[in-house]
């Protein structure tokens, strides 16, 4: 019985949570694969999930259905997204404030392993430095004191898109951005796991092979331990399913699509622009979201 991702190719808890009811009742989606554009049906009933792991920035629009998810039977946890970015990088997150006291609420209604909290990615600029970024963990990891027990780091990966995307937001502002060395990267990581570690929470790296070690080992995102702790079944042995190198993984299917996020982050990895986006949005229908837009015939 599969592990469901919902989702890391877009924010389904923010933006689709009527679509991911939808399937639950229907118990099935179908998910096409981004690369060789074959279309599968992934069962959602209750007794073919074994969990499911969330991935948002924002599960406020979820949490009436998280609720009624609960009621029916699912369990799960959430990857929780909190960065506290200025706007010009993240224009549609909610203020740090409301997004840590949804994650209070997540975990007073479903249990102390719900929430795992990302800072991610890491972004250094003229504008958000290390002090910066220090002062700003800080701050957060005060607010989440007694949401969560665990926080996922990374650095932002210039992927083409990333590039395209972010590099402009920056020189429109007159800013620059700074490429760390792998060492000044595992500093700045064993800094964050010291403020992290005396707020209570164990910090790990995601797709960081290079800061990785006794300070800060490797994360498991889709987490088999955190996994068995909120189903109350053996999972730990799902097997090892890595995206990418430094990747922890286990085995999961993911049911969203890229290129259907709107939010508009700048440093975006799952959607090539806004606009695509929200064109892929608003011409997708209900039934094929996770198809990106396109109308498969069965």
């Amino acid at each position: 019985m599969p592990v469901i991702s919902a989702s890391r190719r877009t924010d389904i808890p923010a933006i689709y949570g009527a679509w991911f009811m939808d399937k639950i009742e229907k118990g099935e989606c179908r998910v096409m694969n981004p690369f060789s554009g074959k279309v599968d049906t992934v069962s959602l009933k209750l007794s073919d999930v074994d969990g499911i792991v969330f991935w948002s920035r924002n599960y406020r629009p979820m949490i009436e259905n998280l609720k009624r998810l609960h009621d029916m039977g699912y369990r799960f946890y959430c990857q929780f997204t909190i960065n506290g970015y200025p706007r010009f990088l993240e224009r549609s997150s909610p203020a740090v404030s409301l997004a840590v006291k949804t994650a209070h609420e997540l975990c007073g209604l479903f249990g102390p392993k719900t929430v795992v909290w990302r800072y991610d990615p890491i972004i250094l600029t003229s504008a958000t430095d290390y002090e910066w970024h220090m002062k700003n963990i800080s701050m957060i990891a005060d607010g989440l004191n007694g949401a969560t027990d665990a926080c996922v780091m990374s650095f932002v990966d210039w992927y083409r898109k990333v590039d395209r995307n972010l590099n402009p937001v920056l020189q429109s502002r007159g800013l620059t951005a700074d490429n760390p060395s792998a060492g000044e990267m595992k500093a700045f990581a064993i800094a964050m796991g010291d403020v992290a570690r005396s707020r209570g929470l164990r910090i790990a790296a995601c797709c960081e092979p290079d800061v990785e070690g006794h300070e800060i080992p490797r994360a498991s995102c889709v987490d088999s331990v955190r996994l068995s702790q909120v189903t109350g079944k053996d999972l730990r042995r799902l097997p090892p399913a890595p995206t990418r190198a430094g990747c922890g993984c286990r085995a999961s299917r993911d049911i969203g699509a890229y290129d259907t996020c709107p939010l508009g982050c700048a440093y975006c990895y799952a959607s090539r622009s806004r606009e695509i986006s929200l064109a892929k949005m608003k011409g997708t229908k209900r039934e094929d979201m996770s198809l990106g837009g396109r109308t498969v015939e069965k």
